[in-house]
């Protein structure tokens, strides 16, 4: 009997991807039904609740957690248009978290081009995954850029410190730096405004900004958040990253499992010469899905065929050329 390939997406989300073809799923979908798959986008049940392992199906399960082989775990990979779609979860949680990445081993023109594109659509572009404000802000210069994230599953699985002990460790060890903090766009009601606003108070340093992440970004010495998409936003400025959460990004940032130690790493993340570039390269442009590229599909098919998956059962076959494993082919298109 034919399996199918189904795609999990909470209830919120159906709606609008359903019908919407320049959406990631929805392209997935059309794209796979395309190849003679059977897809279609249902509705996630509950987080954790696993598919039968042998069910003749295979799972595309949006912010799943989970190695099983007729599962790829999806989600955004911190900035459009570059999806996970991981054997084992996204994130901290992601394969990319445990994977060696070694600079040497990137092609330096091919980076450089990379993050030439990223940089022109994000940061020329004065994007990022949440609406920001498009008038430029004056900042203070070699600031302590600290990023505040929205409480969410996600975030209690990875932190280390919680988010005021974050902000009291900045505090007693960024010196003379100024510290710029920005609340979340979808965690800035009146108690943590309040909560900010006294912080602000008591320390002449601390200015709370809600500008644009790429105007902060462009001045701040360092990024410092428990495991925001912003710390990789930061490495499009060539900006470090200290981070207090486990992280796939952990490769080209410092993190620190406890408050203490910040004005060490401080001082150690700006001197280091990061590889950003290449990092950027490994990470997005060789191991995520490419939505903005012709490739999403074959990059799909590529990670179901390295799950073990019968293609054959899944009306895909098997292709000539297939890559097998995470998706290794450079894409020079950084969307």
């Amino acid at each position: 009997m034919p399996g199918e390939i189904l795609i999990h997406l909470p209830r919120h989300m159906l709606a609008n991807v359903r019908d919407n073809p320049s959406q990631f799923y929805a392209k997935l979908r059309d794209g796979l039904n395309a190849r003679g798959a059977r897809a279609s986008l249902v509705e996630r049940a509950a987080m954790n609740a696993a598919p039968a392992a042998d069910d003749g199906d295979f799972h595309f399960i949006h912010q799943m957690v989970l190695r099983q082989p007729n599962v790829l775990c999806t989600g955004l990979a911190y900035v459009y248009p570059f999806w996970y779609a991981d054997p084992s979860g996204i994130y901290g949680d992601s394969s990319l978290a445990e994977a060696e990445f070694d600079p040497r081993e990137a092609d330096a023109e091919e980076a450089r081009v990379f993050h030439v594109r990223l940089h022109r659509r994000l940061v020329e572009g004065r994007m990022s995954r949440y609406g920001q404000k498009q008038e430029p802000e004056v900042l203070p210069e070699g600031c302590v850029a600290v990023f505040l994230q929205g409480g969410s599953d996600i975030l209690d699985r990875v932190q280390h410190v919680t988010t005021p002990e974050m902000v009291a460790a900045v505090l007693d060890g960024a010196g003379d730096r100024a510290v710029v903090i920005k609340p979340h766009p979808k965690e800035n009601g009146p108690e943590v405004m309040a909560w900010l606003a006294d912080i602000a108070a008591r320390d002449r340093r601390v200015m709370i900004s809600d500008a644009n992440i790429h105007d902060i970004l462009a001045v701040a010495s360092v990024s410092v958040s428990i495991s925001s998409a912003v710390a990789l936003e930061g490495m499009i400025h060539h900006t470090p990253a200290i981070l207090f959460g486990r992280s796939d990004l952990r490769h080209c940032a410092i993190t620190l499992k406890t408050p203490a130690g910040f004005d060490k790493a401080l001082e150690m993340a700006t001197q280091i010469d990061w590889p950003f570039e290449a990092f950027l390269y490994w990470f997005l442009g060789q191991n995520t899905i490419n939505a903005g590229t012709p490739e999403l599909v074959d990059q799909a098919i590529a990670r179901i065929a390295a799950q073990g998956a019968d293609m054959g059962r899944l009306g895909l076959g098997r292709r000539p050329g297939l890559l097998r494993g995470a998706a290794r082919r450079p894409t020079s298109s950084a969307g």
